[in-house]
């Protein structure tokens, strides 16, 4: 009997550790709804706005999703909760597509979605933190009005379809 007990125990315990593992993944949606209240932050503040999703610990890092800001008249970082980040230039940035003759800067390709009215979504591979694993990133992408400024969060996720996500735009 209490082997039966103890197996349940670590059983009930396995279940709440991937529960609470899989509650700190945000989904595609929490993504949009944190880069759509940080474009006001950047239309209201302008540059200094940019402070704001430098915080390691602030209101734009939620779960493992985070927002950035991309200058694209200058091809650099210009916010990134990682301060070693913030002002490298992107011209000639890679993904890690694991087909190298799929790779592409898709920090340019975040720069042309984000004149779209309504942004856009886009896939692209990266590692993973702290490992040399390659996985699939998803991220929402928006351009702030009278600005070079591009706002972007991520995800990895190896499901959401982007034609379904962008089709939800409109």
């Amino acid at each position: 009997m209490k082997q039966v007990m103890m197996i349940v125990a670590l059983m009930m315990t396995a279940l709440c550790c991937s529960s609470a593992a899989a509650q700190d993944k945000a989904t595609p949606q929490e993504v949009y709804d944190l880069i759509i209240k940080a474009v006001p932050v950047v239309q209201e503040l302008g540059e200094d706005g940019l402070e704001a999703f430098k915080d390691p610990k602030g209101e734009f890092v939620y779960k493992n999703a985070y927002v950035i800001a991309f200058d694209c008249g200058k091809m650099k970082m210009a916010a990134h909760p990682n301060p070693k980040l913030v002002g490298i230039d992107l011209t000639n940035h890679q993904d890690k597509n694991p087909d190298p003759a799929k790779r592409k800067n898709q920090d340019r390709e975040a720069c042309e979605i984000s004149k779209r009215p309504n942004g856009g979504w886009m896939e692209y591979y990266w590692n993973k933190p702290n490992s040399e694993e390659v996985a699939r990133k998803v991220g929402f992408v928006i351009g702030v009005p009278g600005t070079d400024y591009a706002l972007m969060s991520t995800i990895y996720d190896d499901d959401a379809n982007i034609d379904e996500l962008n089709a939800s735009l409109n």
